[in-house]
């Protein structure tokens, strides 16, 4: 089978597509303020002396004053023989705050693009193989079920969603979780923090392949948000879940098979999908040059759906997709599309546009 890769660009907006070619993607200075008559040489100094006569009726001698008319000035007084120096004033330059458009350049709307990349990513599956047994969501099969492992520091996984009834005997889903840079609650861009109120539009970058060439158009996937009390720990190699990691099954785990906190802390303690908050579905269209940027606006205003991410993280799980010409309105069956992880120095990233209001 043929291999064709693609750059998934998820932003908010009704496209429709697969992949059928590969994608490459995947100072302040201190300033002597003078007078009008002062000079910068000391050569060029002129000494004025002015006498100031007591009244009569004291004793104490005449004070004389010497002063310049260079910056700074000195003042020495004869009565008590003690000198003053005036040290000039800087001249400050005071700005409003940065714009973060303002180390990128700007168009002709006085917008710019800055980019913010993943600083952790993971792959959440409980996709269950019932002829082999194993989990397959990254590179050699695991001989344990995709719930219970933590695939951390895997560079790649398959993004899947299937019900064991198409071509494999796969059932369930894969989904990736992001989670981006942040400060001041604002997404930290490559040029610094990005206030929400001037993001007019976001994209989502994945470089991904669609390794059978089994995929067409249309293809969707549904984003979700995951609270900022629901955090997960990144991990590191696929292996089963312990020692804090987080898997589907569990948030946090403890020893190997021991789920010290469940995904929720309610009563009635719900699964991973049940936590996840919708933000939208988005389609995905690959051309003749990989897949295309797709607009993240039918996820709304930025406003409305970005202090979602910056407080908790962003889940992207396949949706539907068309396969062996086939559409699947629920569907993207297996073997699904590979997406790389940072570890593979593809990072997943948002591009956003900023503009100043």
């Amino acid at each position: 089978m043929n291999r064709k890769s693609f750059t998934a660009i998820l932003v908010g907006g009704a496209l429709a597509g697969g992949c059928s070619k590969p994608n490459p993607l995947f100072l302040d200075t201190w300033d002597v303020i003078t007078d009008s008559g002062s000079v910068s040489q000391t050569s060029a100094v002129t000494l004025e002396t002015t006498t100031i006569e007591p009244p009569t009726t004291t004793s104490d001698p005449p004070v004389t004053t010497t002063s310049t008319s260079t910056s700074p000035s000195t003042i020495t007084s004869s009565s008590d023989n003690t000198t003053t120096t005036t040290e000039p004033n800087p001249t400050t330059e005071t700005t409003n705050e940065g714009f973060v458009c303002d180390g990128v350049g700007v168009d002709m709307e006085g917008c710019c693009e800055v980019k913010v990349t993943v600083e952790a990513d993971t792959f959440l599956s409980d996709a269950f193989d019932g002829v082999n047994g194993e989990c397959k969501v990254s590179g050699e099969p695991v001989p344990f079920d995709c719930k219970d492992l933590s695939f951390g520091e895997v560079e790649s996984g398959s993004l899947l969603k299937d019900n064991g009834m198409v071509v494999s005997a796969i059932v369930g889903i894969t989904m990736m979780a992001l989670r981006f840079p942040t400060k001041d609650g604002q997404l930290d861009s490559d040029h610094g923090p990005v206030p929400t109120a001037q993001i007019e539009s976001v994209q989502l970058v994945l470089k991904g392949e669609d390794e059978a060439n089994l995929y067409g158009e249309p293809m969707q996937f549904s984003l979700h948000a995951l609270d900022a009390d629901q955090g997960w720990s990144e991990g590191g190699k696929a292996s089963q879940c312990a020692d804090g990691l987080s898997s589907f099954a569990c948030r946090v785990c403890g020893a190997v098979g021991e789920c010290t906190t469940p995904w929720t802390q309610e009563q009635q303690q719900k699964p991973l999908l049940e936590v996840l908050q919708p933000l939208g579905v988005v389609d995905a269209i690959c051309g003749d040059s990989g897949l295309q940027p797709i607009d993240l606006a039918s996820l709304g205003s930025p406003e409305e759906w970005v202090p979602a991410i910056v407080a908790g993280s962003l889940v992207v799980a396949p949706k539907s997709a068309t396969f062996m010409n086939e559409k699947y309105e629920e569907l993207i069956p297996a073997p699904g599309i590979k997406v790389h992880a940072r570890e593979s120095g593809a990072a997943p990233r948002l591009v956003v546009r900023v503009c100043q209001r």
